[in-house]
């Protein structure tokens, strides 16, 4: 006996059937909505296209920031401009921005919200400190947090897609 194959999702089927259970792919439907249900499945798989491609955007991003912060590491270092806590902490800063921008492709959702919540926390107690600090830089500020939520939200819809359609990229 042939399998059938549906022509969106690609899930195979011994029998006969009428409607793709995985993806509702219309077998028997006229020429019209067959393509049409092809191009709405192409079109809502494209979110695994834009999902890589935030991916890595942020880890573009987080190399960028772990390295804008290690250069201000080295020359507070030289100008002995900062305590040993400072240089502890900022060393950690930078250690984590790294390590979430190497290993992101592995666990994308949780090494792009660890940064996240690592910097909005640091511009919480920048701002407690010093109010005026909320506004040095506040469009790059905007820029990389907003691109990090939309990455998020990105890797959240390619994971509902994946589970919805049972399909891997």
């Amino acid at each position: 006996m042939e399998k059938l194959k549906c022509p969106s999702c690609k899930k195979e089927y011994l029998d006969k059937i009428d409607t793709c259970k995985n993806c509702k792919f219309p077998f028997n439907g006229t020429e019209k909505e067959r393509a049409i249900h092809i191009g709405q499945f192409i079109n809502k798989k494209g979110v695994l296209i834009d999902s890589t491609d935030s991916i890595e955007k942020s880890q573009k991003i987080l190399y960028a920031i772990a390295g804008i912060n290690l250069i201000f590491l080295i020359i507070g270092f030289i100008k002995n401009s900062y305590q040993l806590f400072d240089l502890i902490l900022n060393g950690i800063i930078v250690a984590v921005f790294l390590l979430c921008a190497f290993f992101i492709k592995k666990s994308p959702l949780i090494l792009t919200i660890i940064p996240l919540i690592l910097m909005i926390g640091i511009y919480t107690l920048n701002f407690i400190v010093e109010p005026r600090s909320i506004f040095n830089g506040i469009v790059v500020k905007l820029l990389i947090v907003g691109s990090l939520i939309y990455s998020i939200f990105l890797i959240k819809s390619a994971d509902g897609f994946k589970k919805t359609y049972g399909v891997d990229e």
